[in-house]
């Protein structure tokens, strides 16, 4: 799907800033669950300075939110694609088929 318009490019980008809000929510919640298991677990990462456990969790955050910003761009693209091909093949079956109301015309007059 082009993203013609400005109101094209201002939905295609609040829809991947949605999908990027949900990514880095839900992997920032991955990456405190395993930060969370490091520290119990593992006596090295308890010593390691609060600042980089910090960034290990933000790490998770950001790649996750990068993951379901693409993922949210190339579903909204699908979509925009398979209405094109819907309305594009209505326009096809009305040429070679004639409109609905034609039809009904036609079984009118049987």
């Amino acid at each position: 799907m082009r993203v013609v318009s400005n109101s094209d490019q201002e939905d295609a980008g609040r829809y991947a800033m949605k999908g990027f809000a949900i990514g880095t929510a839900q992997w920032a919640g991955v990456g405190l669950f395993a930060s969370a298991l490091a520290y119990s677990f593992m006596p090295w990462y308890r010593r390691t300075q609060t600042v980089n456990k910090f960034y290990i969790v933000m790490c998770f955050g950001l790649g996750g939110g990068a993951y379901k910003s693409d993922r949210y761009m190339v579903n909204y693209e699908r979509r925009g694609r398979a209405q094109t091909l819907d309305e594009e093949t209505r326009k096809r079956y009305e040429i070679i088929y004639g409109d609905a109301t034609e039809a009904q015309k036609a079984l009118e007059k049987a």
